[in-house]
């Protein structure tokens, strides 16, 4: 079994790279023509351009592995099946289920590597991408006005300080529905709320605050009325914009962060939500194709790499449909935000699951 194990994941694997190779190229050639159109049109250095493109391709790796191994799965049994390989496995005793595992063991493996890149190397990747493109490439600067701004400092792994603004206006150097928290392991010692935080001569000054500071059994709070009262917030405006991240910008665990402190300030969350299931789901999208690919790959009347590569185009469109309806449903509140990241993953998994129970028979 070990040998009929390594030798249908051999017979995925050059697919599988055929299939990163073509489906990479795809999303590449619209990219390179935007930036060679953007690099005529500028006149921005071309080293810039590269650099861009190069830092996308962690994203585009992302989307491609899950197509790549649906078109794999498609292409190796596909291919076993019109050499009657299969029904010579199956006349020896083994099942198609048991065929089919190697395959998906392989997927998963996929499903675990797609998202170690999309923690460890995208979110940087796609930030720096952002940067270069807006101010080396566009000439431009980043946006003045920031929303939901969040700081945080920590201290022997805990939570030490935290400052959330509902805006950054780096133009006029102004937080707005400002929130800080101090704590001391791990409870809180002081909370500070301010209308408006102000940079002038290079210092904070906080109008119209109050801080509140709790101690054993009780709480008193100090108002500061119309009078300016200096903070030290350790960062300056322009540092406070850089440190904000689009989500899809941040790590998982960024994300959740990110999302429980909007929601304690009453934001609502429900976009952040989705992506951040969609984080989970993208990369497990591999092991879903496997499960439809696998039963579809070997059926009699299906042979040739075109036809492949049909039914893989088909499954992807039908994939992609789903997520970018389930995810206009979610962050419109029609579908809890967990069904709307998982949605294309469950109804996918239910036909390949079905599909292989019937060959099963």
């Amino acid at each position: 079994m070990r040998i009929i194990s390594r030798y249908l994941v051999r017979e995925m694997t050059m697919p599988m790279l055929f299939g990163v190779c073509a489906f990479t190229s795809l999303f590449v050639s619209g990219d390179l023509l935007n930036l060679a159109n953007i690099v005529v049109e500028t006149g921005a250095p071309i080293a810039s351009a590269l650099k861009v493109f190069l830092l996308k391709l962690p994203q585009i790796v992302v989307w491609t592995f899950p197509m790549s191994v649906l078109l794999a799965t498609l292409l190796s049994l596909s291919r076993l099946s019109a050499n009657s390989e299969i029904v010579a496995m199956q006349a020896g005793g083994v099942s198609f289920t048991r065929i089919i595992m190697p395959l998906l063991a392989l997927a998963l493996f996929v499903s675990v590597v797609t998202f170690v890149i999309q923690e460890a190397v995208v979110p940087e990747a796609n930030t720096q991408a952002h940067r270069i493109m807006i101010q080396e490439i566009r000439g431009g600067q980043l946006p003045t006005v920031t929303r939901h701004v969040v700081v945080k400092r920590f201290q022997g792994g805990h939570l030490d300080w935290l400052l959330y603004a509902g805006q950054l206006d780096t133009n006029t150097q102004v937080l707005s529905d400002v929130t800080i928290l101090r704590m001391h392991q791990g409870k809180p010692q002081q909370t500070t709320y301010a209308g408006r935080v102000v940079w002038e001569n290079d210092t904070w000054y906080m109008e119209q605050g109050r801080t509140v500071i709790y101690g054993d059994d009780s709480a008193y709070t100090m108002d500061f009325g119309s009078g300016k009262q200096p903070i030290a917030l350790g960062h300056t405006p322009q540092e406070l914009a850089a440190v904000q991240k689009d989500p899809d910008q941040m790590s998982l665990a960024e994300l959740r962060e990110h999302i429980a402190i909007l929601r304690s300030q009453g934001a609502e969350v429900e976009s952040l939500e989705v992506k951040m299931h969609l984080k989970y789901a993208i990369p497990l999208a591999s092991l879903v194709f496997a499960l439809v690919g696998a039963p579809l790959g070997i059926q009699p009347h299906r042979s040739g790499t075109s036809i492949g590569f049909g039914l893989s185009i088909i499954v992807i469109f039908i994939y992609y449909t789903l997520m970018t309806l389930g995810s206009a449903l979610g962050q419109g509140g029609y579908l809890p935000p967990w069904l709307a990241g998982w949605i294309q993953n469950i109804v996918l998994s239910a036909f390949g699951i079905v599909l292989i129970v019937r060959q099963s028979r």
